[in-house]
């Protein structure tokens, strides 16, 4: 039974297609805010499901969760392809400024993938985005004046 006043947690739906992790942590972070027992914890994850996620859920046996434990497990296995992983330094070699793509717009391209490279250090991500630079006045400054940190 839900506890009284429960509202369902803001954390938006799970069907399959989104980071698996990222759901199950802002899950993890509304259960214990709220202080949900663990028949409460199946309950409302159970609701957060949609769509494929859903499906899944209905295909599995009758009786083989038996608490919020196995339902995680379960839940991480089955959808462990949605996992997002980190990417690489190597990912940043193959970004190139497009011939005619303004240098502001590569910046932003580049600083977006760089945010999900936590292992590039300063100097990869300087050579990288040097690299990935067409030749013109920037790239030249770049040239005669390097950057010692990459911000």
């Amino acid at each position: 039974m839900l506890p009284k006043g429960y509202r369902p947690p803001t954390i938006g739906e799970y069907d399959g297609s989104k980071d698996l992790e990222d759901h199950l942590r802002k899950f993890r972070n509304a259960a214990l805010l709220h202080q949900y027992s663990d028949a409460v914890k199946c309950q409302v994850f159970l609701n957060t499901l949609s769509g494929s996620a859903q499906k899944w859920f209905d295909g599995l046996s009758h009786g083989s969760i038996t608490c919020f434990s196995d339902f995680k497990i379960a839940f991480l296995r089955h959808f462990a392809s949605s996992r997002k992983y980190q990417k690489i330094d190597h990912c940043l070699f193959a970004l190139k400024q497009g011939s005619a793509e303004p240098l502001r717009s590569y910046i932003k391209r580049f600083n977006h993938v760089a945010q999900d490279v936590p292992s590039a250090i300063s100097e990869i991500l300087m050579s990288t985005f040097s690299h990935g630079l067409i030749e013109g006045e920037f790239f030249r400054e770049l040239i005669r004046n390097p950057c010692k940190e990459f911000r």
